[in-house]
């Protein structure tokens, strides 16, 4: 191991264990902390074992040789676990162990190698084992589950969006943003690692990924202690059914089709229809103002109105062109456009509030997604 690559690993052991205890024994934290924390733990543990045998001799610690070599077959259930209770802050529950099972096939296909003697294990780290076939299939395993979870959770998150997006009028928009690019990282790093394990000329790749990975975990991380609700979306968890992973891809595609053909025949409302009810809808958002209740929801606006949840997503989606999402904050932006322009005295944050946002975070992502400035700009440009 090179003198870069042992401070690499140096940096990721501390870091690991420092950031594990902080997130998986904090008193405040959440599930998806401890998940996170727990995963930390792992790559703590995954970046101290070739210290074991860096001088490839015996010593007090031979027994555990290899054993950090199948840790990675873990990190898609643990980012697909993160993502779900991160969002949706919920018990962990047995049936998410489940997942690991990848994790823990690599260990069993391999248990005759990790059960003999430190003698063995250290000559087979060194020069090969004398059966290479349960090593292969543990390494195939180990990458297939990767790209598998990213998969899984890339369809999670985009179903989380969607819905959000169609029931919801208050969250931060730029949680899913950011959960994106997580993701897209997380997707680098495991091209970079198995590119790696192709070809020996691309070893530069592997300490590119080595860097990554505790550029993106460990931030993360830090991250999640600072704020255990980092990415949580409150009022979604309220609606959210169970979910087992394998269903999630499925349940997606189903959505797709539906809304597909939905778009195709026109919805299920007569045009006239549609017109009439989105008169109805746009006459209650002006005299009662609902936008204003940071609460608000699709099932509240819905029951407001007096029309199924299922026809008044229709009507904006077909009539506006809009979510439920949009729509709402566009009314939301206009109040507090148009209350700056008559009093440009009032502080930001309490017309905020006013106009139904539930955080000085969520309305200015909000703000600056429907005006392309922040709100202190805006302001600015009214005087001038």
């Amino acid at each position: 191991m090179s003198i870069l690559m042992q401070y690499l690993h140096v940096i990721g052991v501390f870091q690991g264990f420092v950031l594990a205890g902080l997130l998986i024994w904090g008193p405040q934290n959440s599930t998806a902390s401890r998940i996170l924390g727990t995963w930390c733990l792992f790559l703590g543990l995954n970046f101290l074992g070739p210290f074991i045998y860096i001088n490839g001799e015996l010593n007090a610690f031979s027994a555990l040789i290899g054993l950090h070599q199948f840790l990675p077959a873990s990190y898609g259930a643990f980012i697909y676990l993160y993502c779900r209770h991160a969002v949706i802050d919920r018990p962990f529950a047995l049936k998410d162990l489940l997942h690991f099972s990848p994790f823990i096939l690599c260990y069993l296909l391999n248990i005759e190698l990790f059960l003999s003697s430190p003698e063995i294990k250290l000559e087979a780290i060194l020069h090969g084992p004398s059966n290479l076939t349960p090593i292969i299939a543990g390494q195939v395993i180990l990458t297939l589950q990767s790209f598998i979870y990213i998969g899984l959770s890339m369809t999670m998150v985009r179903r989380f969006q969607r819905k959000a997006n169609q029931t919801l009028s208050n969250f931060n928009p730029e949680m899913f943003t950011w959960l994106w690019k997580l993701l897209l990282l997380d997707l680098v790093i495991w091209i970079l690692k198995t590119a790696d394990g192709f070809a020996s000329e691309f070893y530069s790749l592997s300490i590119v990924g080595d860097v990554l990975i505790i550029v993106f975990i460990y931030s993360i991380a830090m991250a999640q202690w600072r704020n255990p609700t980092l990415f949580k979306i409150a009022q979604l968890a309220t609606s959210e059914p169970e979910q087992e992973a394998e269903t999630d891809l499925v349940t997606a595609r189903s959505t797709e089709s539906c809304e597909e053909r939905t778009s195709e025949q026109g919805g299920a409302l007569d045009p006239e229809i549609r017109k009439s009810l989105l008169t109805v809808i746009i006459e209650k958002m002006k005299t009662e103002q609902p936008y204003l209740d940071s609460q608000l929801t699709l099932t509240r606006l819905a029951d407001i109105v007096g029309i199924s949840t299922h026809h008044l997503s229709e009507v904006l989606n077909q009539h506006q062109g809009k979510n439920f999402y949009q729509f709402v904050n566009e009314y939301r932006i206009n109040f507090v456009c148009q209350r700056l322009k008559h009093d440009q005295n009032i502080k930001i944050i309490d017309l905020a509030m006013t106009a139904g946002f539930s955080s000085k975070s969520t309305f200015n992502a909000v703000f600056k997604q429907f005006i392309n400035q922040t709100p202190s700009q805006y302001r600015h440009t009214l005087v001038q």
